[in-house]
């Protein structure tokens, strides 16, 4: 499961590594009830849209010959889970906003992590991604609090962002909806996790990859 992969991408994907014994509608209708799996995993009780996008963590998962869909689901989730526990997330959060003045839970770093992991190439870029993202968040860029990012919108084209799409009104268009969209558009890595919640000190509003 490679990173920055959607639900979409990753039921093909799950499809094709079980010879279609679990179907790609299956993987994606069992991925989009956060709610079956909160009881057991607590990260998930303020999941957007009641969708596991974000949380089906990015590894390589030997399951045996006949694994189901929600057998892979759990063992996505308990490594999510171990990757979770090792990060202070109460910490940095107070720090992003002692630093930018910006106020984050847990969903909203896994959300905008998931943001930072298309954005960047690699760990230096995505710290400055995050910090980029952060202070348009404060709203220093013309007092507004828009993302402006084109991967979101990649999220709903599935591939190039034109113009017109820029126009469109879906939740997803940081061009045209303030503040984060309303689920990760990917299963960010560990390293975008980590970006995200120590990002470059800078008040930087836009960034060059």
């Amino acid at each position: 499961v490679p990173e920055d992969i959607t639900r979409a991408e990753l039921s093909e994907l799950v499809a094709s590594a079980t010879g279609g014994r679990i179907t790609a509608e299956a993987f994606l209708a069992a991925s989009e009830n956060a709610s079956a799996y909160a009881a057991d995993y607590a990260f998930l009780e303020s999941a957007g849209e009641n969708s596991l996008e974000g949380f089906l963590f990015p590894k390589t998962y030997s399951l045996g010959d006949s694994p189901t869909a929600d057998e892979v689901i759990r063992a996505m989730l308990d490594q999510f889970k171990t990757e979770y526990k090792s990060l202070d997330f109460a910490s940095c959060e107070a720090k992003i906003k002692e630093r930018y003045g910006v106020e984050m839970s847990d969903y909203d770093i896994v959300n905008l992590a998931s943001i930072v992991e298309r954005e960047g190439l690699n760990a230096d870029q995505r710290s400055h991604v995050a910090s980029v993202f952060y202070n348009r968040l404060a709203g220093k860029l013309d007092g507004l609090r828009y993302l402006n990012s084109d991967a979101t919108m990649m999220y709903v084209t599935g591939g190039e962002v034109t113009a017109d799409d820029l126009q469109s009104d879906s939740p997803y268009n940081t061009y045209k909806h303030e503040g984060l969209p309303p689920t990760p558009i990917c299963s960010p890595s560990l390293e975008a996790l980590k970006a995200t919640l120590e990002p470059t000190d800078s008040d930087d509003l836009y960034f060059y990859i």
